[in-house]
């Protein structure tokens, strides 16, 4: 899989119904994708109570992320925890650790099935 189709399954799968009420300030995290076939650079903007996915560098972001896309879709699943993951060395980041918390979490399919259900 190329980097830009591994970015469009990731938008698709996880933009939609993305909930970012608990956000009270704009981020702007820059995700590198370490994958050796998929690799790649991509943003994630909340900027003033907007949505911003794009394929490209984000040089004004408040947190920089490097991870493999295998990794970042369990922490968006809620399958694995974002703050283990980083002692373990397993993911990189560099910046506000807050904002790739907020972000993990406004994203995260998990939330989006517990509003449903309540």
């Amino acid at each position: 899989m190329t980097f830009a189709e591994k970015f469009e399954e990731l938008k698709q799968k996880y933009a939609a119904g993305a909930d970012f009420s608990a956000v009270d300030h704009d981020l702007a995290a820059e995700i590198t994708l370490t994958d050796a076939d998929a690799g790649g650079t991509f943003y994630v903007a909340w900027l003033g109570g907007k949505l911003r996915i794009e394929p490209y560098n984000y040089y004004d972001h408040t947190v920089s992320i490097r991870i493999g896309s295998d990794l970042l879709e369990s922490l968006l699943q809620g399958k694995k925890n974002p703050v283990n993951e980083f002692l373990l060395g397993n993911l990189e980041a560099e910046g506000e650790p807050a904002d790739a918390l907020a972000l993990i979490g406004a994203m995260k399919l998990k939330n989006r099935a517990k509003k449903r259900k309540g």
